[in-house]
């Protein structure tokens, strides 16, 4: 059915006969089990007369035919058809999905009866908050938990790093959460039914606690700022320290990440070198160390594989590592999905540890000054966990979307850019087996209300989103911004062509013609890139705050700046 554009694609989607005339004035039934405000709420965000009743889930046109219940947990039927709409559910968060696509319905330009039965292939679909670099203003962060749930994603992952309102003031940043703000964020995505797993990295990636005075000492050597000797006195206590932090501020999550990925140095401490321990067995008893903290908490404790599940870690080393674990399994690539994760899950399962595949909607892909994800990268590398997935059953996914490399690093290009991957992802996780074929165009009308368009390209023309984004803005009704970010940094790549044939000024310099070019190429680049920076420049404030706008301008405008002054070094030298 070309003329639907959900996301993500239901299970089981048929068309039915009947002309639809159920719209938003239409009144409706709501019933549920007990009152719960959030399915209230939500449904009459989408129809202006509900009339609220006790009884089993559904949401139903006055006197429409019942449906049977679902028999899949968070799974509904829907069916639509003429003037009678009735939406049925096993559980609220069934309900709440149903109407999430029932949203997505009454905003098609043209809405056809229909007959739905949809649940999730995935149970826990995670989405990913980096806040360790640059991170959208409050306002847009609460929207974009809002957005998961419209595209049936229960739970984010948030790596809060310093942004946490922390008791000690000396590991909170300038621009971190208040807790009238960390309170907010929790209720927003519990009334999305989004499950937050805040991450405390407890080991590795610790740049903003050992870069102080009082914690330098804790580091495995001290040229690796963010990396923890486990074998240090007091490194363990500082752990404990930033878990219990998290904790009492995380009541209600079931599940705590402790972090523990690449430390790199790790083994190089005169500790560790004295222990005569192997550098995975140290890396296991920590990581046990620190999930007894969680544990003893009443959670589950997550911790990265790298460190301790690689394929190259010792079975004697990984026998040893708990077996109430969850080990999340981040691999990046289509191709270290199809070599590593089946050594890695079959380690697992045979010592009984559950595991959960990790997809990336935006990570480094050898490109550190992305202004946005590399799509093929991205979508093969979120095909390849979902053949993986839906092989083996995976009962959670985490879909990661990274700041940059790392707290110091350069900005992947802004939050908002990666919607198309992190929104993919969602799709996959929630039907494993949806067509991939379809989605740039769903995505086009779901997301950014551009119904219909005529795309060119073929069968892999869902690469093609970030190509598109800019050129059909005069289509798109929702979700502008977005559309123009990616338009602009896309013409701003276009003007660093400079850039690749500058060296030419310096081999060449007696070169007329060569220098002529340069003088033509650079004044032609330079007055575009000047175009492109205004628009940015004028279209960050509504996105980021006062300094995360002019840190994010100056990590686009400063290399090209450096280039311009080069060419007007070469170029002056030759005047001269």
């Amino acid at each position: 059915m070309t003329d639907l554009y959900f996301i993500p694609q239901p299970q089981r989607c048929t068309p039915l006969a009947a002309a639809a005339a159920v719209g938003p004035e239409s009144p409706v039934v709501l019933c549920a089990p007990a009152q719960d405000g959030r399915l209230v709420r939500a449904a009459r965000s989408l129809f202006s007369h509900v009339e609220v009743r006790t009884g089993p889930f559904c949401l139903c046109t006055p006197d429409a035919p019942a449906l049977a219940a679902p028999m899949h947990a968070q799974g509904y039927r829907l069916q639509i058809e003429g003037g009678a709409l009735m939406l049925c559910a096993g559980d609220a968060a069934g309900l709440f999905y149903g109407m999430q696509t029932l949203r997505q319905w009454l905003d098609m330009p043209r809405r056809p009866s229909l007959a739905v039965e949809d649940w999730p292939d995935v149970p826990l679909r995670a989405d990913y908050l980096d806040l360790r670099g640059i991170f959208p203003k409050f306002d847009r962060l609460l929207a974009f938990i809002a957005e998961m749930a419209q595209y049936k994603l229960n739970a984010l992952v948030i790596e809060y790093e310093d942004k946490l309102p922390r008791a000690d003031a000396a590991l909170r940043a300038k621009n971190a959460l208040t807790p009238a703000q960390h309170r907010r964020l929790l209720e927003t995505a519990r009334e999305n039914f989004i499950e937050i797993i805040p991450l405390q990295q407890t080991f590795g990636h610790l740049e903003y606690v050992l870069g102080l005075p009082k914690y330098r000492h804790l580091r495995e050597v001290d040229t690796a700022p963010g990396e923890l000797c486990p074998l240090r006195p007091g490194a363990q206590e500082l752990a404990r320290a930033l878990l219990a932090d998290t904790l009492r501020l995380h009541p209600d999550s079931r599940f705590v990440h402790i972090g523990c990925d690449e430390v790199w140095s790790l083994g190089q401490s005169p500790e560790c070198c004295a222990s005569g321990k192997p550098r995975g067995r140290i890396a296991v008893d920590f990581v046990n160390a620190a999930a007894r903290a969680v544990l003893d908490a009443g959670k589950t404790p997550v911790v990265w594989h790298d460190m301790i599940a690689s394929p190259t870690q010792t079975d004697e080393a990984l026998a040893a590592l708990d077996r109430r674990l969850v080990v999340a399994i981040w691999l990046y690539g289509a191709d270290t999905v199809g070599r590593d994760a089946p050594v890695i899950a079959r380690r697992l399962d045979a010592l009984g540890i559950r595991w959960a595949p990790c997809s990336a909607v935006r990570a480094f892909d050898e490109r550190p000054g992305q202004n946005y994800p590399d799509a093929e990268q991205r979508l093969r590398n979120i095909d390849a966990w979902a053949a993986f997935a839906a092989a083996h059953g995976a009962w959670a996914a985490i879909n990661t979307n990274w700041a940059s490399s790392f707290s110091r690093g350069c900005p992947y290009g802004l939050f908002e850019t990666s919607r198309y991957t992190a929104f993919y992802a969602a799709e996959r996780c929630w039907n494993l087996r949806a067509d991939a074929a379809g989605f740039l165009e769903r995505f086009f009308g779901a997301y950014h209300g551009a119904y219909g368009l005529a795309l060119y390209g073929g069968p892999e023309r869902r690469y093609d989103y970030y190509r598109e984004a800019g050129a059909q803005l005069a289509h798109i009704a929702r979700n502008r911004e977005t559309a123009q970010l990616i338009g602009i940094s896309r013409r701003l790549e276009r003007a660093g062509a400079v850039e690749t044939t500058l060296f030419r000024g310096d081999l060449f310099p007696t070169d007329g013609v060569e220098l002529d070019c340069l003088r033509e190429r650079t004044g032609q680049d330079g007055a575009a890139r000047q175009k492109a920076l205004r628009e940015l420049a004028a279209l960050l404030p509504r996105l980021l705050d006062e300094d995360a706008a002019a840190l994010y301008l100056a990590s686009r405008t400063w290399p090209g700046d450096v280039f311009a002054r080069e060419a007007a070094r070469i170029l002056g030298a030759q005047r001269g």
